[in-house]
């Protein structure tokens, strides 16, 4: 068995999501002190995303947040793992495929800037803008000059998180608006798809086990993004395949062997003992490889 102690202690991303069961790719583990106090320091930032035709609301973090909580885990940056900047002028083929991809583009430029990369960010923020103005989105840039503060605050992470968090909010606003609000979950999957990419590149490059923890710990959101996705399935025929991916992502986690051996246990169980061996962390990430794979291209 390769990592310990993966499950229990959700941090401050994971307290963020509610109503999540476990072995739908939730947890329902219990909140401590710590998760409490870290969860006030973020919730600022969570993006809550409600459907009108159900009476549901789903809380999903910012991709800021999800890159620093890798961040935190010893997330080192390299190099050409993100998405090409200069591929946004060829997603051109519905909604959708801009949606996934703004949210690919959202966890790229969270990557960069939490890492410092100026020039990196500059061209991510670009490829964005792009990218949302094809999708009617344009005004969530131009709205009190987020784009140049943004850039002039790349060295100060509790400026960039309240600007994206004015960004987040622009874009559900127009959304809204124009009763187009599941776009704002598709854009979330595809960040949180990203995220879970760069993780496992970073994890296979670098071989940081904290990394590979929080890898597994990122899966209690999956069955949020599900739901956010169904309650509104009938708005484009395309949400329906973003659907099966991130299901096919949950069927690979529910394979593992500790997770099917916890199916029928009590809710007490003691998560710190759960251990997820490295060929199966293996098929999770080829899983998500293939996925984004099927996103950037176009």
């Amino acid at each position: 068995m390769y990592l310990n102690k993966v499950a229990s202690h959700l941090n401050s991303l994971l307290a963020a999501v509610v109503c999540l069961s476990f072995f739908s790719c939730g947890s329902s583990s219990s909140t401590d002190q710590e998760t409490t106090s870290q969860a006030k320091d973020t919730s600022a930032n969570s993006k809550t995303v409600v459907q009108k035709e159900e009476p549901t609301t789903f809380t999903l973090p910012s991709p800021l947040q999800i890159a620093s909580i890798f961040k935190k885990a010893g997330l080192s940056y390299f190099p050409n793992i993100c998405n090409q900047p200069e591929n946004a002028s060829k997603y051109s083929s519905g909604k959708i495929s801009q949606a996934l991809n703004l949210g690919i583009y959202s966890a790229d430029l969270s990557y960069c800037a939490l890492n410092k990369q100026g020039q990196d960010s500059k061209n991510y923020m670009k490829a964005s803008r792009d990218l949302a103005s094809q999708l009617g989105l344009e005004k969530v840039f131009e709205t009190d000059n987020l784009a140049n503060r943004f850039e002039k605050n790349l060295s100060n992470e509790d400026s960039l998180g309240g600007i994206i968090a004015e960004m987040q909010m622009q874009t559900d606003m127009i959304l809204e608006e124009h009763e187009q609000e599941y776009i704002s979950a598709t854009v979330f999957a595809g960040a949180w798809i990203e995220s879970m990419y760069i993780g496992g590149k970073v994890y296979e490059k670098g071989k940081e086990k904290n990394v590979a923890m929080r890898l597994v710990e990122q899966m209690a959101i999956a069955g949020n993004i599900v739901k956010a996705l169904k309650a509104s399935e009938k708005k484009d025929a395309g949400i329906t395949a973003v659907i099966g991916n991130i299901t096919s992502i949950c069927d690979v986690y529910k394979d593992f062997a500790e997770i099917k051996a916890l199916a029928n246990t009590p809710d007490d169980i003691d998560y710190n003992k759960i251990q997820i061996s490295k060929e199966e962390l293996t098929k999770l990430t080829a899983k998500i490889d293939e996925i984004r794979a099927s996103i950037v291209k176009g």
